[in-house]
């Protein structure tokens, strides 16, 4: 089955991982570079860093753009966690990550270029699933005709805790349709492991 509903606002998703204004674009490339070289570096240093006010980092926080743990340290910025967040985890440049969603697990390598191991879990039966990346590519899957599926972001919902849950693996089309079946409200588009490349090329490429 071919989805025809409306697909989703990309201008929109990579505006919610960017941010508009040249200082807030700064703290969130700060935010995920620091996530990324495995440190959970505290909100204060990375707004002043970045030239940004509390003001901007409070509402990365609020939008869910940003993840504080209670020491107020960033422990996940633009989908990458150094904290358990879902079912999805991301091996890359010799750490283990979580990630907020599957189009993240397999986005950010792709985006990054880099050789990374995915493993997750069918949204619909949860068999297990793991893909290898060679310089951002999906070279190995345990379900190669795996759809993710990229929901549309509502503006004023939160991306890690509210989009991002909606955007999983499903280990064939058909556990995917059968979930939109169950989910007619859902809004968005499916998309198989090289389009979720493509579009962490696209969304993250910004923030790199």
């Amino acid at each position: 089955m071919t989805d025809d509903r409306c697909c989703p606002d990309d201008d929109g998703t990579r505006a919610a991982l960017v941010g508009v204004a040249p200082e807030v674009r700064a703290l969130r490339r700060a935010a995920f570079a620091a996530v990324l070289a495995g440190q959970a570096a505290p909100l204060a240093d990375l707004v002043a860093a970045a030239g940004a006010s509390g003001a901007d980092g409070e509402a990365l926080a609020a939008r869910g753009l940003i993840v504080l743990d209670d020491g107020r340290r960033v422990v996940g910025a633009a989908g990458l966690s150094l904290v358990p967040a879902r079912q999805h985890r991301l091996t890359l440049g010799g750490r283990a990550f979580w990630t907020w969603c599957a189009v993240d697990a397999v986005g950010i390598p792709a985006a990054l270029g880099a050789d990374a191991v995915v493993e997750t879990t069918c949204h619909g039966c949860g068999v297990a699933v793991r893909v290898v990346l060679r310089a951002g590519a999906a070279a190995e899957a345990s379900h190669p005709d795996a759809r993710l599926w990229n929901a549309e972001h509502q503006p004023g919902r939160s991306m890690a805790g509210g989009t991002c849950g909606l955007m999983n693996l499903f280990c064939t089309p058909a556990h995917l349709d059968a979930w939109l079946g169950a989910h007619p409200g859902e809004r968005g588009a499916a998309v198989d492991l090289a389009g979720a490349a493509a579009l962490g090329r696209a969304w993250w490429g910004p923030l790199l």
